[in-house]
């Protein structure tokens, strides 16, 4: 009978095998991460080379700077963190010369529209450099070829450069050697159309009217007046809903707001809690018509991109506002005009925005910090009920950043006045 010899191993042996992996798999799940972090750099570098895309675009068509901004941002809304700390965007415009080598003096524009400098990467911008990208871009061709400069020669164009931080999976951001490794940069020139925008046309818009009464937040502790006092914190236990965000939006995180300034002279940055309400300094949900302004329409009007222009027929009719029936705007006492402008009448919406779906479409702007077209009002006819109306006298760009929905107030960050639509045809 043959023997079977076992060979047994050696116990260094083993105990070497357990070393090897346990050396192994810590450098092994390293590399994963590392993987994944390269991953999510690549994939936010190719949205924020899209967001420029878009928002050179929109220039390129005639948009002013601030829309080229808004416009890029509004691209990535859904997918990027939109904190402006975050980011920073320039709007670029300018001619170059005959020669294809420089720019035509004066026509140069570097502005800063979105942002406030707090980027990894921001100190390390330098004009010069980005002049220098925008003509290499103009002059190079369709095969890549950027040896004939000539082909720039008397371009008028457009641009946005964009800095965007993302947070570092790894956490080598926290290392003074990675600081900046997680900012992504892109540049973006497009030539101009020679179009300009038409401010006679109507604008769409989210339905919601502010009072042109309306003063900046108090600090907390100043409780001088109580319309624009700085809310408490405790109301998030004793409410229903309970109000948004939590925790609530840090007073001294808006860098840019001054305290207790009327709406008329706000700048960006500027905060405003606002109580609903059709008096002085207050603001209203609004029905784009008299036909079409229950809660579900309101939840759908303030559900991204808006429904303001929407002029799809929809079942029923509705005589008093034109037929058939629609979701779009319809000036009230008017049913031919279907642009909104200033001066034009808005009809109040007869619904509430308690409703869950409503709820979760306004925090859904808040959490992606989306920029919003409103309508700022001065005159209410008071007649209450589906006969209330709001008269157009602006339009203004705001951020919602939170609302107590309970006590009826929402409260915005003022972007800028939006005078690119709307404006008065006689």
């Amino acid at each position: 009978m043959k023997k079977i010899v076992q060979k047994l191993f050696n116990p260094r042996e083993r105990g070497q095998s357990l070393v090897e992996v346990a050396l192994f798999f810590p450098i092994f799940l390293i590399i994963i991460a590392g993987l994944v972090e390269v991953s999510n750099i690549v994939v936010t570098q190719n949205r924020v080379n899209n967001a420029t895309r878009v928002g050179s675009r929109f220039g390129a068509n005639g948009g002013e700077n601030q829309g080229m901004a808004l416009a890029s941002l509004n691209a990535v809304t859904q997918t990027l963190n939109m904190d402006e700390d975050l980011w920073d965007v320039w709007a670029i415009r300018g001619r170059v010369d005959d020669t294809g080598n420089n720019f035509v003096p004066d026509t140069w524009e570097f502005d800063h529209a979105y942002g406030i400098s707090q980027t990894e990467a921001f100190s390390d911008v330098v004009e010069a450099d980005i002049k220098d990208q925008v003509l290499e871009q103009l002059q190079t061709d369709e095969n890549g070829n950027s040896s004939n400069p000539a082909i720039a020669a008397g371009l008028s164009f457009v641009g946005v450069y964009a800095i965007h931080d993302i947070d570092s999976i790894l956490g080598l951001d926290a290392l003074p050697t990675f600081v900046g490794l997680n900012s992504v940069k892109s540049l973006n020139v497009m030539r101009t159309t020679g179009i300009e925008v038409e401010t006679s046309n109507g604008c769409d818009a989210f339905p919601i009217a502010i009072h042109e009464g309306i003063r900046s937040v108090l600090a907390p502790g100043d409780t001088s007046s109580a319309q624009n006092r700085w809310p408490s914190t405790f109301k998030h236990f004793v409410t229903s809903p309970a109000p948004f965000p939590y925790p609530d939006p840090n007073y001294y995180r808006f860098v840019n707001h001054v305290p207790n300034q009327p709406l008329e002279d706000a700048q960006e940055g500027y905060v405003y809690k606002i109580e609903n309400g059709t008096g002085p300094g207050q603001f209203g949900w609004l029905g784009w018509n008299g036909c079409a302004n229950d809660s579900t329409a309101l939840e759908d009007s303030l559900s991204w991109p808006g429904n303001s222009m929407d002029y799809t027929p929809l079942p029923g009719s509705c005589p008093a506002y034109g037929s058939p029936k629609v979701a779009g705007f319809v000036e009230m006492g008017d049913p031919t005009d279907r642009s909104m402008h200033i001066g034009d009448w808005v009809a109040t919406s007869s619904g509430t925005i308690n409703s869950s779906g409503a709820r979760k479409t306004l925090e859904e702007h808040i959490v992606l910090g989306r920029q919003l077209r409103m309508i700022v009002y001065g005159d209410a006819n008071n007649l209450g009920g589906s006969n209330a109306a709001y008269k157009i006298k602006r339009f203004a760009i705001f951020k919602i950043i939170g609302h107590n929905l309970p006590e009826s107030w929402i409260m915005a960050e003022f972007i800028r006045w939006d005078d690119s639509c709307g404006q008065p045809t006689d």
